[in-house]
């Protein structure tokens, strides 16, 4: 029969069990809900207007990269460039860029009659392995001027709004390679000159000319893949063996408590046993000698 000290020992640690089940309960959750897609996934595959996430001369917000947009703008002739090293299917090539003039982002028309009274936005058309290619397809968009677009017949367009990179300098000096997609950098290449600009990029989808060779531009896709945090899951795991532990420890200093007390009522016994036996022995021996 357990002792009352045991007995009360034994809720002790019933307590602390429970609390390591919901310690490690909580860990599973978080483990779980992790893993589940992101709360405003929706917000990355609908198109917004531009104006609704960014206006001129204002910053990116978090909450607004890789957003996907609709706009109302044109290609401005003449500000075509090539930004180096871009991958694509892990090949390094090349983006042909362009000077895109905003005529209405789907909250303000901005009611210009040329690039110069609009504002502008570095504006990525499409890829190339080949830097030949790349200056080949800006003369195809050069001859086409038609396919442009204009303050007067702009065009809709899909894209993406990006952050705007850091300048990279080129390793040979020269100023006139472009590495990275900097709007400050783009925009210096440009002949015409806008009313205001935009701190960021956009990466086109749809509504854009991407003449041959260029490919269109890869759109690394929101990643909505399960992930569970094997972390959180690692601590559940070490919580369940904390309850274990905590009713292993308490069995065991039971059983050492029984075992002990077993043995001292055995010895005992011997003792009392051995004492009867002397004096019985001491008895007869007395009764010899008389």
């Amino acid at each position: 029969m357990l002792k009352p000290k045991w007995l009360a020992f034994l809720a002790l640690v019933l307590v602390v069990v429970v609390a390591f089940l919901l310690l490690g309960r909580w860990q599973l959750t978080a483990a779980f809900e992790s893993a589940g897609t992101a709360a405003d996934s929706e917000a990355y595959v609908e198109p917004v207007p531009l104006g609704e996430l960014i206006a001129p001369d204002t910053w990116v917000t978090d909450e607004a990269a890789a957003r996907p947009i609709v706009v109302e703008g044109f290609l401005v002739p003449g500000d075509f460039g090539v930004v180096e090293g871009r991958l694509q299917d892990g090949v390094s090539g090349f983006w042909v860029v362009g000077h895109f003039a905003v005529t209405d982002d789907g909250t303000t028309s901005f009611g210009g009659v040329d690039a110069s009274e609009l504002p502008g936005m570095p504006v990525a058309l499409g890829w190339v392995a080949d830097e030949a290619q790349a200056v080949q397809a800006i003369a195809s968009l050069s001859a086409a001027e038609s396919n442009l677009g204009s303050a007067q017949t702009p065009l809709v367009v899909l894209a993406k709004l990006e952050v705007g990179q850091d300048p990279v300098p080129a390793r040979d000096g020269d100023p006139q390679r472009i590495l990275s997609m900097s709007p400050g950098q783009l925009i210096n290449t440009w002949a015409t000159e806008a009313s205001d600009y935009y701190p960021a990029w956009l990466l086109a989808t749809a509504g854009l000319p991407v003449p041959a060779p260029l490919e269109g531009i890869d759109v690394v896709p929101i990643d909505d893949s399960l992930q569970i945090d094997l972390l959180n899951i690692f601590y559940a795991i070490e919580w369940l063996v904390f309850c274990v532990m905590a009713i292993y420890i308490w069995w065991r200093m039971v059983r050492d408590d029984y075992v002990t007390d077993k043995a001292e009522k055995s010895d005992a016994a011997v003792a009392e046993r051995v004492r009867r036996e002397l004096l019985l022995e001491l008895a007869n021996k007395r009764d010899r000698e008389r």
